[in-house]
């Protein structure tokens, strides 16, 4: 991997790449991580930007989630031995690296140009991985992806910075392109934004756009889609990964259904 230091001159919802990204090397650092996500660290430790601004939250709910979904995306290619996996909004992020699919699995991540212009210092195309410069928006992405395989299709943090009518049209397009499949996403309630909305706009610029507090309302947007499971973050087995005092309050603050769905992390067939 490249050890040239990288300016990083990212903003808003492409900025947010970076909580995560830090999230992650601060995990790697602990004494008992969540993720172990070596290589997170080691692009962290390339990136010429001053992760202060972000704070000094460890993000323990985001490692929690990034640990559930890897375990979905495990469990899926397994079952598909020859899968078509798609992940939106990719970031930075070293899910390909942290899974490392079988030769049979087809893997793309998908993201905006100067997002991907990033990436491509520490992730190369190869067979069976490939990287799509695009915003999630623009449908000709779609045309670059095989249709006829059973499909995962991932997004982690990233459908809410779009609107409803976005994240409507994206399902659309998903579940008239290909065959058939899983779509795994997270969402956050109103709650959640109202909470960190000062926040995030202070650290990288970003809003969220898309709140969900009623989950018909996703069924709503496609008729091909088929709710399978909903998961809080907060009911996760990792949850007992993480430090103690923070682990209580996460405990204790939970039994509030407000707080227990900021974040929900479900999956869909199709």
């Amino acid at each position: 991997m490249d050890k040239t230091h990288h300016n990083v001159k990212l903003t808003n919802e492409k900025a947010t790449l970076l909580i995560t990204l830090y999230a992650k090397a601060l995990d790697f650092e602990s004494e008992r991580p969540i993720l172990n996500d070596k290589k997170a660290y080691e692009i962290f430790e390339t990136l010429d930007y001053d992760f202060s601004r972000l704070g000094k939250d460890d993000n323990s709910i985001a490692l929690v989630r990034a640990k559930e979904i890897d375990d979905l995306v495990t469990q899926f290619i397994e079952q598909h031995k020859d899968a078509v996996v798609v992940y939106l909004g990719c970031g930075l992020d070293t899910r390909v690296s942290r899974i490392n699919p079988a030769s049979g699995i087809s893997w793309f991540d998908v993201d905006y140009p100067e997002v991907i212009d990033l990436r491509k210092y520490f992730y190369s195309d190869s067979d069976g991985y490939t990287m799509i410069s695009k915003s999630l928006t623009d449908q000709s992405w779609l045309k670059r992806i095989p249709n006829d395989r059973a499909t995962l299709v991932i997004a982690e943090g990233v459908l809410e910075y779009l609107t409803k009518s976005s994240v409507k049209t994206l399902l659309n397009r998903i579940t008239n392109h290909f065959e058939s499949g899983e779509l795994v996403f997270d969402v956050m309630n109103s709650f959640g934004m109202r909470m960190g909305k000062s926040e995030l706009k202070e650290q990288t610029g970003a809003s969220h756009m898309w709140a969900v507090d009623d989950l018909r309302d996703i069924a709503q947007m496609d008729p091909k889609i088929r709710i399978v499971s909903v998961l809080s973050p907060f009911d996760s087995k990792y949850m007992s990964m993480i430090k103690g005092e923070k682990r209580k309050l996460y405990t204790a603050s939970s039994t509030n259904p407000e707080v227990k769905n900021v974040l929900r992390i479900l999956v869909y067939e199709f």
